[in-house]
């Protein structure tokens, strides 16, 4: 069980001049340190994350090690997952603190909502999106995915909490009954708009980011609650088992 102050990481595949950082601040609570950190990645388009297994790996395990008074980090960005998918098994190696990632956090949050069958919301082309459903098919969750906010992934940061809406309630609309919203890729950002989100659709929504902070803390046995943070930090449910 955590005690005290529960420190965590982030590594994020790209700088972290990006807005949605700021924004997500607001939902770490105080009994939590984060600290972010750039792995420098991506160099344009995200297919330029392919083939760096090693590279991306090799720097991880540097950032942890730089960093003892971790106690978990997160890897960011599910393109570094389903582009390299043994790099996190490699940073696992060789660290002694848990690790997750992006689509591995939301897919244990997805769970322990009870949702088995969720709308998927990214700014990625249709072959990432296929890719991000078969991960989560892995983890016995089925998703379908909503609409493509943008033609190039960088220009779904432009959108606004209304365009987010909007593409939000078009995307219920064609998935059928679903029991959460999962939003992977945090420029294409619901956290302004969670509450009124999940007050609106009548189910969970899960981010990215906050599904990492939340799996980074419960796998070292923390737990808190955020005011207006959604149902899954506001709740915090255990881990499923």
């Amino acid at each position: 069980m955590a005690t005290g102050k529960v420190n965590v990481g982030f590594l994020s595949p790209i700088s972290l001049d990006a807005p949605h950082f700021d924004r997500f601040e607001r939902f770490v609570p105080d009994g939590v340190s984060l600290g972010l950190r750039a792995l420098d990645l991506v160099e344009g388009a995200l297919t330029s994350l392919q083939g760096k297994e090693d590279v991306a790996a090799e720097r991880a395990i540097q950032v942890i090690r730089d960093n003892p008074d971790w106690q978990s980090a997160a890897i960011l960005g599910a393109p570094v997952q389903v582009y390299n998918p043994g790099m996190a098994q490699k940073v696992r190696a060789q660290v002694s603190i848990p690790i997750t990632t992006a689509l591995e956090a939301s897919a244990a949050a997805l769970k322990a909502l009870g949702a088995s069958r969720i709308l998927l919301m990214t700014p990625f082309d249709e072959t990432l999106n296929a890719q991000c459903r078969d991960f989560l098919a892995g983890y016995g969750i089925q998703a379908a995915s909503g609409p493509q906010p943008a033609a190039y992934y960088r220009d779904a940061e432009k959108l606004g909490s209304d365009d987010i809406y909007r593409l939000t309630a078009e995307g219920m609309a064609s998935a059928g009954d679903v029991q959460a919203v999962y939003f992977q890729g945090a420029i294409f950002d619901p956290l302004p708009i969670i509450g009124k989100l999940e007050a609106d659709m009548k189910v969970p929504i899960v981010a990215s980011n906050p599904a990492m902070l939340w799996h980074l803390v419960a796998l070292v046995g923390g737990r808190f609650s955020v005011p207006n943070g959604g149902k899954l930090l506001e709740e915090w449910p255990s881990l499923a088992t």
